[in-house]
């Protein structure tokens, strides 16, 4: 298989970033680096205050992101979990965020990332702007014809989130999240058909009643993330955090179901039916 690694700077009416893609030999699409702060699938602060009511009774909690790219959802969550639960936040962090690329999370690693306007606008409406600093000894960069403003995560926000090279294939093998928050959002379609069922089989042998799987919109209309999991002993949590407001993504993927789904696509959240 001959794969083919690229930056991707197509015009796009998006303000998330698509800066790394692994294609296979047909064009399909093995690994990408396409996110933003607050992707809007998820009302964050929802999420935050769910955590909080789910896990009440625990003193710590894992939360283990995977597929973590550039760290924006783990930064996303942790700004809202500070900003809604204030001094109970500590008991969720620091977020253990993974991703399988060893550039992406060096980078992570040093505290570097790149915001566009919407992000800033974003940080803004938080009151957060204070936990990223303008890098002006980087250049602006100019990708899908968005300008992104290099800027550096202050510690306060670092120790938030800590950052490791993982596959969650092997993750979901040799883990156990019993009582813990598994979040793998937008990955799963980078998976074949197989591998995904593999995935949901492995994230059952390993969970309990309090452990909560979350996938991302574009999982559940690109993937058979949804049906995998129900299909494996998972139900779905109908609740308000997932709002529909995201738009699918301009990309070609190797675990994308030629057949209509069988269970309901309306689940962002799932847990252990039994």
């Amino acid at each position: 298989m001959n794969i083919n690694n690229y930056s991707y700077y197509q015009p796009q009416l998006s303000f998330s970033s698509t800066r790394e893609r692994t294609l296979d030999e047909n064009g399909n699409v093995l690994f990408c680096n396409y996110t933003n702060l607050n992707r809007e699938d998820l009302d964050w602060g929802k999420f935050a205050r769910f955590l909080n009511d789910r896990y009440q009774s625990q003193e710590h909690v894992n939360i283990n992101l995977h597929g973590c790219s550039d760290g924006s959802d783990a930064y996303t969550l942790a700004i809202n979990l500070i900003k809604e639960l204030g001094p109970n936040a500590k008991k969720f962090l620091p977020i253990k965020a993974s991703d399988i690329s060893k550039s992406v999370i060096k980078t992570a690693k040093e505290g570097k990332i790149l915001l566009h306007s919407k992000d800033l606008e974003y940080l803004d409406k938080m009151g957060a702007r204070h936990y990223f600093e303008r890098d002006y000894n980087e250049p602006v960069k100019i990708m899908r014809d968005i300008e992104f403003y290099p800027h550096k995560v202050t510690k306060e926000l670092k120790d938030a989130v800590d950052f490791s090279v993982k596959d969650v294939m092997e993750s979901a093998k040799e883990q156990d999240i019993s009582n813990e928050v598994f979040l793998f959002r937008n990955g799963w379609t980078f998976n074949s058909l197989e591998k995904q069922n593999q995935l949901a089989k492995d994230l059952k042998e390993n969970s309990n009643r309090k452990t909560l799987v979350v996938i991302g919109q574009s999982d559940l209309f690109k993937s058979d993330a949804s049906d995998s999991l129900q299909r494996n002993g998972f139900k779905g949590i109908k609740s308000e955090i997932f709002t529909e407001k995201e738009t699918d993504y301009p990309s070609k993927s190797i675990g994308q179901p030629k057949n209509p789904p069988l269970y309901p696509k309306e689940y962002l959240l799932f847990e252990l039916d039994k």
